[in-house]
């Protein structure tokens, strides 16, 4: 359901009730080391946008009302934008030769609510806030909103210019469902995240839905044995086969499941109980808890609320710093964000433009 721009702005007019609510979270977090020229609070520091913030988590909290599944969906859009050309907001960018066209992105949801994002804050301050911050405030807001920590992020991100025929295929840096242990491990050292950062980040599978094609194989025919994945619960091998019966049917391959059993819209600690039990929906869910080099991690940071939180916000503000474009020769903020801009068709004053030479000189 789409989140209108008047209604958004009506709902801005909430701040304080809207940061009572942010601040009911397990506690609150210092983060690391800052990097290249992010800061906390920029629209703050800088006078661009102030309040902006704000109006994103006014979006996102309207959203998940008239939509509650939608707040996870913010969560995965994050990651699947940053584990490509970095968080650049590419994965907003419609049309051909794009990201959100490619198949590992074709589940992707809560672009609509990017948009609504951006649409208010245009209103509210024009050309100042780009579509890769707000990407990665809303899926702050969307943990918060679920029952997670609310945490201050890293801002002062760029757009990326438009994508062409030679950028990178999401299939080639994005983990699969079914990646084994080793795989996905060296998928996030691709982008500089430790096999720890990939367990915490995982977790967030305590929150979320993924479709029956992504794990009926280990329903009928794991690893073509033609028998289920013998490290499945055989209980919840039976419910998951009730909701996906059939493997070549397309309206059951697109039913969606609770990535974590029974408690899909809660931020909390059942996700690691149940893959303990051999109720993880993923094998990835499930290797994780096995494995001998992930399991001590999997069990510590799935024993103590405080620690998850803790470890999830360290590994995420990593990952929201991936590829981040803070140079405005490389990036550019965007009108609108499925519309990526390309450096020739900005227009600036010729002395402005000058002035932006000089700066990007002086480095």
């Amino acid at each position: 359901m789409a989140v209108s721009s008047k209604g958004i702005i009506s709902v801005v007019t909430t701040r304080v009730l809207l940061a009572v609510f942010l601040l009911q979270s397990v506690c609150d977090f210092k983060l690391p080391t800052v990097q290249a020229d992010l800061e906390v609070g920029y629209y703050e520091n800088t006078g661009l946008c102030s309040g902006a913030e704000d109006v994103v988590a006014a979006v996102v909290l309207a959203a998940f009302v008239a939509d509650p599944t939608v707040t996870a969906s913010l969560i995965r859009l994050q990651f699947h934008d940053c584990f490509v050309q970095g968080c650049d907001a590419s994965i907003m960018e419609n049309g051909t030769f794009t990201e959100r066209t490619s198949p590992p992105d074709l589940t992707v949801r809560g672009y609509n609510v990017i948009d609504a994002a951006k649409a208010a804050l245009e209103e509210f301050c024009p050309g100042s806030v780009s579509c890769a911050d707000i990407i990665t405030i809303a899926a702050r807001d969307s943990i918060a909103i679920l029952g997670g920590p609310t945490f201050p992020v890293l801002t002062g991100r760029l757009d990326g210019f438009p994508r062409g025929p030679d950028s990178p295929d999401p299939s080639d840096f994005l983990p699969g469902p079914n990646f084994t242990i080793p795989q996905a491990t060296a998928a996030f050292a691709l982008k500089g995240l430790s096999q720890a950062d990939m367990v915490n980040l995982l977790g967030a599978h305590t929150v979320g839905v993924a479709q029956c094609r992504f794990f009926v194989d280990r329903l009928y025919n794991f690893l073509g044995t033609g028998q289920p994945d013998p490290d499945l619960d055989p209980t919840y091998g039976d419910y998951l086969r009730k909701i996906c019966p059939d493997t070549t049917n397309s309206t059951s391959l697109d039913t969606n499941v609770a990535l974590d059993f029974k408690s899909e819209f809660k931020w909390d600690l059942s996700y690691f109980t149940n893959v303990k039990h051999r109720r993880g929906l993923l094998r990835i869910d499930d290797e994780l808890g096995t494995n001998n080099a992930t399991s001590p991690h999997f069990t510590q940071i799935g024993s103590s609320n405080l620690l998850f939180n803790k470890e999830f916000i360290d590994s995420l503000t990593k990952m929201s710093q991936i590829g981040v474009i803070t140079d405005p020769a490389l990036g550019n903020i965007r009108e609108v964000c499925e519309i990526a801009i390309a450096p020739e068709t900005i227009s600036m004053p010729f002395q402005l433009e000058e002035e932006v030479l000089e700066a990007h000189s002086a480095f």
